[in-house]
């Protein structure tokens, strides 16, 4: 796992597609591993198109709250996050527990400034909200004058999380963090996922 540049860090309900979102997120969470490495393409992240094809490792929400203070030897996620050079963070769309999640992310963001690291918060799961403005709703992944607007709707949900980006320079060894969104598509038989970002 130490090979991914990009390492993925889901909140619960920020990435269904590869671990549910249930009321027992941590009995049920498919697959069983803390963290899975798969092949992505990925544009949004610098001024090419998109990417080659490359790894990036994906954590679970379950091994969050811990990765940033487990103690003993390293597991697969903690490797992961230790060797990533871009930590992204994705947020579920809609209303979450964020009083519960702002210490967790805060830990993570004091973390990913330690290590020096590009650091992102991206929130997941945008298209049922952008559908009802059609073909327009294609015009976020290009045009990042859009997305500044976006941002202060979303973040209305978020107070807890609101409060931590206002307080963020006084957090010891926090990094500069960039937000936006991001819109995942997942591979099949074997091809890449494609995901896209879209940042203020």
């Amino acid at each position: 796992m130490a090979g991914e540049k990009i390492c993925f860090a889901a909140l619960p309900g920020a990435l269904p597609s590869i671990w549910p979102a249930t009321s027992r997120q941590d009995a049920v969470s498919a697959p069983s591993d803390d963290s899975v490495t798969r092949k992505i393409r990925l544009r949004g992240l610098d001024a090419q198109p998109e990417s080659a094809e490359l790894d990036a490792a994906f954590l679970a929400p379950r091994v969050l709250p811990r990765l940033a203070r487990q103690s003993g030897p390293a597991s697969s996620a903690q490797t992961a996050y230790a060797g990533a050079e871009s930590l992204i963070i994705l947020l579920p769309m809609g209303r979450f527990d964020d009083g519960v999640w702002a210490p967790i992310i805060e830990r993570l963001l004091a973390g990913a400034g330690a290590m020096r690291r590009e650091t992102i918060l991206a929130w997941a799961g945008i298209e049922p909200f952008l559908a009802p403005f059609g073909r327009r709703a294609s015009e976020v992944w290009s045009d990042p004058r859009i997305v500044p607007g976006l941002l202060t709707v979303f973040e209305r949900s978020a107070r807890s999380l609101a409060t931590i980006m206002r307080d963020l320079p006084s957090i010891d060894g926090a990094p500069a963090v960039r937000k936006g969104l991001i819109r995942v598509e997942m591979g099949e038989a074997g091809a890449p996922d494609r995901i896209a970002l879209a940042l203020a």
